[in-house]
């Protein structure tokens, strides 16, 4: 731990890292568990969750809250899935065929939230697969820039942008099959 106070700033800082750590620690060590079913690897990816926090400790306002619960949640699980994606040797679609790709999701998802249908949305965004979902709530819950994002889940930012594109695109679709079963 004295590695990651070494890397903070402030004694605010790393008063507040401290207490995110000793409350966290173990929960975020069972989700990578949960994902790797693999002890040293769990703690691989908590160190790395750290690690991370270690850059955007400004994003906590407040330790014992819902939200940064499920920021650092989401960190360990992504960082999980990579090393389980790593051992696999998954490969990605290039990032200029993605864009190829036909349409703009930014309508609909600025449609449903000017319609209020928010619990609709909310809903469709649940129904995404945890890569879709993670990138997601990183841009827009958590609102990050694709560069911070693409930094906090150890991911090259065209790798990111391509997972965005195509959460965005799943959503669109989504939205559309709902909006389509109220006709």
């Amino acid at each position: 731990m004295l590695l990651f106070l070494s890397m903070l700033d402030t004694e605010e800082e790393q008063n507040k890292f401290v207490l995110l750590y000793d409350t966290y620690k173990q929960l975020l060590w069972y989700v990578a568990n949960d994902i790797l079913k693999d002890r040293q690897l769990a703690e691989d990816a908590v160190q790395e969750t750290f690690l991370a926090l270690t850059r955007h400790i400004e994003k906590v306002d407040e330790v014992h809250s819902a939200q940064t619960k499920r920021f650092l949640v989401t960190i360990v699980k992504s960082r999980a899935i990579d090393m389980l994606r790593r051992e696999k040797r998954a490969e990605w679609i290039a990032y200029d065929d993605a864009l190829a790709e036909e349409g703009d999701a930014g309508d609909v998802l600025d449609a449903y939230l000017q319609a209020e249908s928010y619990d609709q949305l909310v809903e469709a965004i649940r129904s995404l697969d945890e890569n879709d979902r993670v990138v997601l709530e990183c841009r827009y819950l958590h609102e990050l820039s694709e560069k911070e994002t693409a930094a906090l889940l150890g991911l090259a930012p065209k790798t990111v942008n391509v997972r965005i594109y195509r959460a965005k695109k799943k959503l669109k679709q989504r939205l559309q099959n709902i909006e389509g079963g109220k006709a």
